[in-house]
C-alpha cells in the first residue's frame, strides 16, 4: 500500500489533533504538557519575547529615504584638465587613464575651478555654465 501512495502521489492527510488517543494524537494533541503553547486559541504575534519589551519597539524610528536611482556624478575640474599632456582629447576614457576619475562608465561634469591654458577636444556632456564659457574663452572645442 506505501509502495501505492508514492506511484500516484497521494497526499499525506493532515494531522487530526483532539481526536483521541485512537488516533495516534491523543491526550497532548502533539503539544507537549502544559502552557501557552498548548492551550487552544493561541497566537504568538512575530517579534514577541516573552513580555519584554520587543526589539523592534527598542530601534528609532528612520526619518525619509535612501534614493538608490540617484546619479553621482564624477567633478572633474579646469586645473585637473590643464594636468593631463597638451594635444590630448578629454573624454571619460582619458580622463580614467590619467587617474583623475576613478569609474570609466559613470558620468562625469566638468566644473569651472581654475583656469584652461591650452586648447583641448571635449567630449563630456555635462558641463557647467561658468566652465563652458571658460573653455570657449581659452579656444578649447566643445563636441556634443
Amino acid at each position: 500500500m506505501q509502495f501505492n501512495n508514492l506511484v500516484n502521489k497521494e497526499k499525506k492527510q493532515r494531522k487530526r489533533v483532539g481526536r483521541g488517543n485512537a488516533s495516534g494524537h491523543g491526550t497532548y494533541s502533539g503539544k507537549g504538557l502544559k502552557g501557552q503553547k498548548s492551550r487552544s486559541g493561541f497566537s504568538l504575534i512575530p517579534g514577541f519575547e516573552g513580555g519584554q519589551l520587543r526589539l523592534i519597539k527598542k530601534l528609532a524610528k528612520l526619518k525619509g529615504f535612501k534614493n538608490y536611482n540617484r546619479v553621482v556624478n564624477q567633478t572633474v575640474t579646469l586645473d585637473q584638465i590643464n594636468s593631463m599632456t597638451t594635444g590630448q582629447e578629454v573624454n571619460n576614457k582619458t580622463l580614467f587613464e590619467s587617474g583623475i576619475i576613478d569609474d570609466q562608465n559613470s558620468p562625469v561634469k566638468i566644473l569651472n575651478v581654475g583656469q584652461l591654458n591650452t586648447k583641448r577636444k571635449i567630449h563630456i556632456a555635462k558641463i557647467s555654465e561658468a566652465a563652458k564659457k571658460s573653455i570657449i574663452k581659452s579656444g578649447s572645442e566643445i563636441i556634443e
